[in-house]
């Protein structure tokens, strides 16, 4: 697994590939917010913007609904 990890790119070499699992199985796989380097409010700010905005659009009649 850690071969293919490192032919398809992810890692740099063989080392590192060892070195991130091994550190994931010890400590933890990083927060995805700390990785992406914003904070659980700035994410839900976010959302509810996005959420308000199509909201908005489906008011106005922009969106129409989807059909399966």
């Amino acid at each position: 697994m850690v071969r293919t990890q490192v032919r398809n790119g992810r890692y740099k070499d063989f080392s590192a590939a060892v070195q991130d699992a091994l550190w994931n199985f010890f400590v933890g796989p990083p927060s995805p917010f700390e990785e992406y380097g914003v904070t659980p409010d700035e994410v839900q700010r976010a959302y509810l913007r996005t959420v308000r905005g199509i909201d908005r659009e489906r008011k106005v009649g922009k969106l129409k609904p989807w059909k399966k």
